[in-house]
Formats: structure tokens, sequence, C-alpha cells
């Protein structure tokens, strides 16, 4: 589809958008009902799909993909309702001299949505979005990845049957798709993906003042503290490390620790990897990005822990995991994204050290802390620069419905996912109201606007004056000003 082609279907979609805006909520959420009932109706096709992608297994498919997004429908069907519903200004917050204003926050819909999908998890990560979009009234054009079209096939056929024609327009997953998209009439953007592409996009939406959410690559850090259980966090970091073959921007690329738990976590370490069977990677290019990285910090003075020959790292299509231990935070490897299953083990002396390590790589997705002490947890957790932490778990709490997902620093902007999310899909607009006729501020535009000076400043006085005698005196310099009016 060229930009003239897209101009004209998004003509007929903002017509449509403004009645699909005026349907009352309960009707949309109805058919995010029917939605998810046909994702369960269809799981056995959606992992076929998945599989045939990105060689997803079933069980990966049922529990990082189909079971999120559901649960995902299901807080919206409970909550968007309220979350979505016009906010009335409560009379205790506002001003005394604004007593004749009443003043509600609407929640309006941004218009069309750009939404620039992802391949990792195609599924999961689509579909929040999507949904999430057409809920706040939104119309929705998809790009989808142009590496998971068996999967987007089925994702569009589902959102088709269930939401009205000319509301949601899937385009072709080509990468042509992708700038015709950006440089439509569109009214915000999501975007899932790289650093670079983000970089690209955000420029785009800068030149149009157009907003945008853009969800992209992290180098999440996992913290072991001394007093934390070794075998649960390396079960963890092994876990998030390896998950979707390491194809997950939430995935524990560095592992700090204490130095005197090395040996230890880097022979359970060791334990996890002889069972592993190497993964295929979708896309070489990521193997390409991480080969030279894995080489560099090894020509830093790292160790290969895992594989024993750096040769098997990648082999026939097929990525192992890659463990490296004596890795220190200025090395590329902690500041680069990576794609595959690689992790790198940091030491570190104090806890106040390992913050400032996790700290010093430009992403900032997530994190994760193993700790009995959860009040210390919590500590830390609100000194690190990410948008989600997780004690003593990782990866999976951050799909919860009702909480937000986002990044900072190089990780990007915006949330998707729960509340915070939905409201995303909005702009506010505020309605007052005013009763009476009493407007004294309609004499600052006339001659006499000098004669408001006594009232506007025995308001200011007696609304903030620092003590109980400047506030007096600003009630009766009010009164008075006002009686001689």
């Amino acid at each position: 589809m060229d930009n003239q082609e897209l101009a004209e279907e998004l003509l007929i979609m903002r017509n449509a958008q403004g009645q699909w805006e005026q349907l009352a909520i309960k009707d949309k959420l109805q058919r995010v009902q029917k939605f998810r009932h046909l994702l369960v109706e269809h799981r056995h096709d959606i992992a076929k799909a998945l599989f045939l992608d990105s060689g997803k297994p079933y069980e990966e498919a049922l529990g990082a993909e189909i079971l999120p997004l559901a649960e995902a429908c299901k807080f919206l069907e409970k909550n968007a309702s309220l979350v979505l519903r016009p906010r009335k200004i409560s009379s205790s917050d506002t001003p005394w001299w604004l007593f004749l204003q009443k003043s509600k926050v609407h929640r309006k819909a941004r218009g069309i949505v750009g939404i620039i999908g992802t391949w990792n998890y195609p599924l999961f990560l689509n579909g929040v979005q999507i949904i999430q979009a057409l809920v706040a009234g939104n119309g929705v054009v998809w790009k989808p990845s142009e590496n998971a079209n068996e999967t987007n096939k089925i994702l569009a056929e589902l959102l088709l049957e269930t939401f009205p024609p000319n509301i949601f327009k899937p385009l072709s997953s080509s990468r042509e798709s992708g700038p015709v998209l950006i440089d439509s009439n569109i009214d915000f953007v999501v975007m899932t993906g790289s650093v670079e592409t983000g970089k690209a996009i955000a420029k785009k939406c800068a030149e149009r003042l157009i907003p945008s959410t853009l969800e992209l690559s992290g180098i999440d850090s996992l913290l072991l503290l001394d007093d934390g259980d070794v075998d649960l966090a390396v079960s963890a970091a092994w876990f998030a490390t390896n998950i979707n073959a390491g194809q997950t921007c939430m995935a524990s690329r560095r592992f700090l620790i204490p130095e005197s738990m090395m040996e230890r976590v880097a022979t359970k370490l060791i334990e996890l990897a002889k069972e592993f069977k190497p993964r295929k990677i979708l896309l070489e290019s990521q193997a390409n990005c991480a080969l030279p990285l894995i080489e560099s910090a090894l020509a830093e003075g790292a160790d290969l822990i895992w594989p024993l020959n750096k040769s098997e790292i990648w082999k026939d299509g097929l990525f192992d995991a890659c463990i490296l231990a004596n890795i220190r935070q200025e090395m590329k490897i902690c500041n680069e994204a990576i794609f595959a299953p690689v992790l790198s083990v940091i030491t570190y002396k104090t806890i106040e050290d390992a913050i400032q390590i996790s700290n010093a790589c430009p992403f900032g997705l997530c994190a994760s802390i193993f700790t009995t002490n959860q009040e210390l947890g919590q500590k830390i957790a609100l000194n690190l620069k990410v948008g989600s932490v997780s004690i003593n778990d990782a990866i999976v709490p951050h799909a919860h419905p009702a909480t937000p997902f986002g990044g900072v620093g190089l990780s990007g902007w915006g949330a998707t996912q729960g509340e915070e999310g939905l409201l995303e899909m909005t702009r506010p607009m505020t309605i007052s109201i005013v009763s009476g006729k009493f407007r004294p501020h309609y004499e600052l535009a006339t001659p006499k606007a000098a004669d408001s000076i006594p009232i506007v400043e025995g308001i200011l006085c007696a609304n903030h004056g620092s003590t109980w005698a400047e506030r007096i005196k600003g009630w009766i310099q009010f009164f008075s000003a006002s009686m001689n009016k």
C-alpha cells in the first residue's frame, strides 16, 4: 500500500472512528470478551503459527503469549469503564474564588493510532496494544513485523472477526509499510523494537508534533544480595536469559552478585547449562550483533564459563546459552543491545556498588532483586533507573495485566499495559461549567483593570500568605475592595 492508498483508507477510518468512540464502553468491552474467548478457541492454531514463525514450543506459546493476552483482555473488561469514565473535580480542590465553576476531565480517544509491531512476542505485545487502543475509542492501523507472518495472519483474522470494519486495519508486514505508516495522517504512534528504529520514529513524530510510546530494548540487571537465595536467583537468571531463546527485551543480561558468591553461582550455572539444548534464534542478524560483543568482552579479560569452546556458541543456526564472568560494567557487552541468550556475571563489593553498576547502563527497562529482606529490596528498587522492578522473581511479574510496562533512557518512553497503558491511548479534555453572571475577571480587558488589583491581591494574600495575620489582612482587603465595587 502506497501513501495515497493509505491516505484514502484513513479518511474512511476517521469517520468510522468518530462513531466507534461514541459507542458505549460496555459494547466495546463485549467485543473484547468475544476476542478473549476466540483466543481460547483457537489456541492450537495460534500456537502452531508461533511455532512456524519462531520455533516457540507449545508451552511457551500458551504461557508467554496466549494466557497473558487473555488476562490483559479480562483486566480491561473489568476495569476500563472505571479508568475511562469522566473524573469530576472535587469542590475541595476548587479555589473558593472559582466557586461558581464545576469541572470534569474526560478521556478522549487520540484518533487514529499507528502501531508498529514486534516479532519476538507477536501475539501478546501486539495484541495488548491493539486492544487497548480500540477500547479507548481509537481507530488502529497496524504494521506487523515481517518476521512473524503466520502469527500476524491469525491475530488479524481474530481481530477482524471481533471488531467492526474500518476501525482496525492491518498493513502489509513488508519493511516499506513502516515509513508509509509514519508519514501518514495518524495521531499517535506505538512502536516496539530497536533503539535505532525508535530514534528514527521519534524524529519523524517530532517533525509533526505527534506523541508516541516507544518500547525499546533492555539490558536488564538481576541483583543477588548477600542474604538472597542463591539457587533461586541463579535459576531466575537462567530462565530470564534463555526464555524465548534470549529474544526478550526484559531478559536478564547482567547478573550482579557479591564477590564471595562467585564460585557457587558459577557451579550452579554450569549445572543448568549442561542440561540446556541450543535454541534457534529467529534472526541471524541478532547473532551477528551478539558475537562481536562476546569477542570484545573476552579480549578485555572476560572468562567464558559456558560453553567450554566459544566455537559452540553459534553453530548450525543454533545459539547455545553463553555465560561470561569477570565482566566489568564499562565493557560494550553491558551497554549495547543483545537479543540472544547471553548472561554476563558481574561481582560487586557493596550494595551501593551494585546500584551504581546497574544504573550505569544507558538502558533502563526492568530489573530484579533477590533478597529475604523485602523492605531492603524495595528501598534498593526505588534507587534503580528502570521502569519496573521485581523482587525474588524475573520477567513474569511484569506481565501482570494491571501494571504498566515501559522503560527509561534508551529503553524508550511511555507505557503500555495496565491503567496507564490504557490512558496512554487517550488525551485529557476538561469541560468547565460556570453558573450565574458574576464575572469580575472580565474587567481585566477594560480600562477599569487596575481597579481589580486590591481584589486579586486580597485573594492572593488570603489564600497563600505565610502567616495568619497576613491571611486575615488579605480577607479584609478582599471584602473591602469587593464592597466598594
